[in-house]
């Protein structure tokens, strides 16, 4: 069997169905691949396609699948930091000249092994073809397996002819098993278990914040009998948004530096952190003061070394989190606690009738409250929403209330993100609405691959909230120009040329509409996603709204 066909066999046996790439590498591979029924999608930059991949990895539960070139290799390892961020298994596949160019200013070469050392778990070279079939399933075994993260395998020659002309010599195996996530159900140990179940008891605040981890595995339906069972508020990160319906009355809320001010508050009163599938990073907790880093912690998380990492204070559960939420359930008696739970009602009702008024609002430009409420009431009970970073996850997570038969997906810190990812999402999910939400900041990184969704016929819809600038960086100048705001956008050159996407993106040959009115956002919603074609909703907001409520109060909380 040839290299080309072992490699294209391999990915269609282990359900990959896309492959997002950059000419030029693997060209009879790519040829094999779309005859056999895998799909490719070239970007217009390897950055994009890692995007892509990314987008893709984190819908479908399954390993995300991108390429490039030698020259390209830079690039897609950038494309790969934030799924490296936000624990998603993702396959790169470069190619890297021959040993004998090696060390000798080679034409577009460097050094592949250091810029994806970073952004990696995995990062291999395949120098002999012979290689391929052990190291092809390898990459599937490490991206997938413990805690999801993209990997690396770099080809020899640029282009990969060797690989994909060679006679492989060993028999075709695939592992279908570690193409997707989570690959295994581990169970906690029974004495940690009922550790845990005791804390819970004997606690009088208890909170429950689950993340990404949460919905990786499947935990949100016996995480919520849990806490039904005893009496426990479920607080999630944004990454942990979809979790459970947030019209439950356990549902207290988003948290961290992009949450509610009234949910970070619920946890720094907490006396018992209970923890599922989060990293519980600075922004997360708010530096580790909600909740303080010495309150005691049930943390459970499928990759051990987290146990106690920023919580010391720990009762580790490494396992899978549905599983693991399961053990605790039974282990954990029933129990009412009167006044905490009107507390933590208390807390999510006051931050609920702030947002309910906020999305009332009829102002000309139209404020970005108003277009998450318009944006909840249009959206699918089976839609997929696609944040971008900065003020668009801020608005997306605390602002668009989502329901658990919903998904959302935020990038995890790299502006731009949003769109070419939420293309790799509706690969993976072509028969769901996929709706993206960015600002004008972050469409501007990567608005060139609306070519690449009409090219392919990728129908999402893509809603730009457009204030002509970055609204973000203006709230942080601000402080540095105060009472001149004019001043200060022009010393740091907040604004930006007013572009139109809505007729850049017919020049695309999309469906485009430019929104100015409160009440034309729904119907312009609704049309794009009856459509069922590439589309942008381009949306005029307010230029002086500098963020949520629940964003601002944060701010003032921690005097940034």
């Amino acid at each position: 069997m040839k290299g080309s066909t072992y490699f294209a066999k391999l990915l269609k046996e282990n359900g990959t169905t896309h492959v997002f790439y950059q000419d030029a590498l693997l060209p009879q591979t790519i040829k094999e691949m779309n005859e056999i029924g895998v799909r490719t999608i070239m970007a217009h930059s390897e950055i994009a396609a890692g995007y892509m991949a990314d987008g893709y990895a984190r819908a479908t539960g399954k390993v995300g699948f991108c390429m490039s070139q030698s020259v390209g290799s830079l690039n897609l390892s950038a494309g790969l930091h934030d799924a490296y961020l936000a624990t998603s298994p993702v396959i790169a596949i470069t190619g890297r000249k021959v040993p004998a160019l090696q060390y000798r200013n080679s034409y577009q070469e460097s050094d592949h092994q250091k810029h994806f050392s970073g952004v990696t778990k995995f990062n291999a070279l395949l120098e002999d073809p012979q290689q391929l079939p052990m190291l092809l399933r390898q990459c599937y075994r490490e991206a997938a397996t413990g805690k999801p993260r993209p990997v690396h395998l770099d080809l020899v020659h640029h282009m990969c002819l060797p690989v994909e002309r060679a006679d492989i010599e060993e028999d075709f195996w695939a592992n279908p098993e570690f193409a997707v996530y989570p690959t295994a159900r581990l169970a906690a140990t029974p004495e940690t278990v009922k550790k845990a179940a005791e804390a819970i008891s004997e606690a009088e605040r208890p909170v429950i914040l689950a993340g990404r981890g949460a919905l990786i595995s499947g935990a949100g339906e016996v995480m919520l009998k849990l806490a039904e069972k005893a009496d426990i508020p479920i607080t999630t990160t944004p990454d942990g948004k979809t979790v459970i319906d947030e019209d439950d009355p356990r549902w207290c809320g988003v948290v961290g530096l992009y949450g509610m001010h009234n949910s970070n508050n619920l946890l720094k009163d907490a006396d018992l952190f209970i923890v599922v599938g989060s990293g519980l990073s600075d922004q997360t907790t708010l530096d580790w003061k909600a909740p303080k880093s010495t309150v005691r912690t049930i943390q459970i998380d499928i990759a051990g070394e987290e146990l106690g990492r920023s919580y010391p204070n720990c009762i580790g559960l490494q396992g899978d989190a549905r599983t693991v939420i399961s053990q605790l359930l039974e282990a954990t008696p029933e129990k009412k606690r009167p006044d905490w739970h009107a507390k933590f009602r208390m807390l999510i009702e006051e931050y609920l009738a702030l947002r309910n008024k906020d999305y009332l609002r009829n102002d000309v430009p139209i404020e970005p409250a108003r277009l998450c409420s318009e944006i909840t009431k249009a959206l699918p009970d089976n839609a997929i929403l696609v944040s971008d970073t900065g003020f668009s996850a801020c608005w997306t997570g605390t602002m668009i209330q989502m329901k658990s038969t919903q998904k959302y997906i935020r990038c995890a810190g790299t502006l731009g993100w949003g769109y070419p990812a939420s293309l790799g999402v509706k690969c993976g999910h072509p028969e769901r609405p996929v709706i993206g939400f960015v600002g004008d900041g972050g469409f501007w990184y990567f608005s060139n691959e609306m070519e690449t969704a009409r090219r392919y016929k990728i129908p999402t819809v893509t809603i730009v909230n457009n204030n002509f600038g970055l609204a973000q960086e203006m709230a942080w100048m601000d402080r540095y120009y105060p009472g001149d705001r004019e001043r200060s956008r022009r010393q740091t050159s907040y604004n930006a040329t007013k572009i139109l996407f809505g007729k850049v993106a017919k020049e695309f040959g999309l469906h485009a509409v430019t929104v100015t009115e409160p009440d034309q956002i729904r119907p312009a919603i609704d049309e794009a996603i009856a459509l069922g074609e590439p589309a942008i909703v381009e949306v005029i907001t307010n230029p002086d709204t500098l963020g949520p409520t629940g964003y601002l109060e944060v701010q003032k909380s921690l005097k940034l």
